[in-house]
């Protein structure tokens, strides 16, 4: 890139000098002829007036070398004609009869003159361009130092060294900025990496344990056959079965919201999916709805742009997290804000501590009072409620427990169809 600049530079300052030069010495070898034409013009001119006034010839070609008495006629009047070539003639009467003046001009200075001067430009012209081209060498040379000093620390930097961050220039420039955008995807890089490198840790032991007690048990009962009992056997082994295929089919859901894959939306009524999912699921559970009344001429208040399955999903995997820990049961209440929806579910079982109300979303995460292993779940629920709650533009919170209640309080808020209709018009009347 620096080559290609300099060589860039050097070519049209080149051809930008040689073009003005040749302008120069056109201008200079015109000037130089007109005058050498108007110098033999005023000299035939003074001969004729010399000769009309009575100077004799000699005299007349000893002041004025340069013209000529071609021949002598008789009587006439004075005219001037063109002479043959680039000079003038005129016909002079001297009352001892007409004269002949001709005079041509000199155009050998002017030659010399542009000779010179292209012989002088020449040299000046190679110095120029050389040191345009150095100068443009040098100057591309400080511009892309910090350049090569980003390259050359970015390409040190490995899996094993995101730490590492490339040099950012003082100079406030594109290459500044460029420095500052790539640390900041260095920062990006580092924390998914981070986030990958513990979520395949702590897949990898929660998948050990049930694959252990599987296995642990199927040896138990293969080193006594005749005294095991299968049915138990099979029975505590399907279960086995079922937490790894819940573990495994939640970690596949959360790959797929990773890899932000668009999800099916259309426009559903955030009430009745609730209705249905708890009438479904939880028909003999202590699970309670509470809804507000929204106003008749705005009935689509209640509608939300979602996924039917994955934000029943989401309302599943909270009531079930919320009855894993509730000791009588668990509220669901649905409220309309504005353009808004918030669902709240809350559960009168031990709560969550104010430090752990947003490590409960960490995948694989089990709080030390409530969520243990052995009360069952995958430690993913919270966090794929977060990721599905993202997913459709809304958010999902952990928040302390109303004045009197206790127990936790997940909250969800979710944008209803009005707000973004109501959003699009207004991009599209701002255009």
């Amino acid at each position: 890139m620096r080559a290609r600049a300099t060589a860039a530079v050097a070519l049209v300052a080149a051809l930008a000098l040689a073009a003005c030069s040749v302008v120069l010495l056109l201008a200079v070898h015109t000037n130089l002829v007109d005058s050498a034409q108007r110098t033999a013009r005023d000299h035939m001119e003074q001969a004729a007036g010399q000769l009309g006034s009575g100077t004799s010839v000699s005299e007349v070609r000893a002041a004025l070398p340069d013209v000529t008495v071609v021949s002598e006629t008789g009587p006439g009047a004075t005219t001037t004609t063109q002479a043959p070539g680039n000079g003038t003639s005129a016909s002079v009467d001297t009352g001892s009869g007409t004269v002949l003046v001709q005079a041509y001009p000199d155009f050998t200075p002017a030659h010399t003159a542009v000779v010179t001067l292209a012989w002088t430009l020449g040299p000046c012209i190679a110095l120029l361009v050389v040191l345009m081209a150095y100068l443009t060498w040098y100057a591309m040379g400080r511009a892309l130092r910090p350049v090569e000093s980003i390259r050359t620390e970015f390409a040190d930097i490995t899996a094993h060294s995101l730490q590492n961050r490339v040099p950012v220039p003082g100079s406030g420039d594109e290459v500044a900025l460029l420095a500052e955008t790539m640390n900041g995807t260095l920062d990006q890089l580092q924390r998914a990496v981070g986030r990958l490198r513990t979520f395949t840790s702590d897949a990898s032991h929660e998948l050990r344990a049930p694959l252990t007690t599987l296995k642990a048990r199927l040896e138990l009962a293969m080193a006594r056959p005749d005294s095991a009992a299968w049915t138990a056997v099979g029975r505590e082994a399907l279960r086995d079965t079922t937490q790894l295929e819940e573990i495994v089919a939640d970690l596949l859901l959360l790959a797929r919201l990773d890899a932000r894959q668009p999800l099916k939306l259309q426009p559903l009524s955030l009430t009745d999916l609730l209705r249905q999912t708890v009438a479904d699921r939880y028909p003999h559970r202590p699970v309670v709805l509470v809804t507000d009344d929204h106003p008749d001429d705005h009935p689509d208040e209640d509608d939300v742009l979602g996924s039917r399955t994955a934000l029943a999903r989401l309302f599943t995997n909270l009531l079930d997290n919320g009855l894993r820990h509730a000791h009588g049961g668990v509220t669901v209440e649905i409220r309309h804000s504005g353009h808004k929806l918030t669902a709240e579910v809350r559960d009168d079982g031990p709560g969550i501590e104010e430090a752990d109300r947003e490590r409960v979303f960490d995948r694989f995460t089990r709080l030390d009072n409530a969520r243990t292993r052995t009360a069952g779940g995958t430690g993913l629920g919270l966090a794929i409620a977060r990721d599905i709650a993202t997913a459709h533009g809304g958010t999902l919170t952990a928040l302390p427990p109303r004045p009197g209640d206790r127990g936790a309080r997940m909250v969800l808020t979710l944008p209803s169809t009005a707000s973004l209709t109501h959003s699009r018009e207004g991009r599209t009347t701002g255009r």
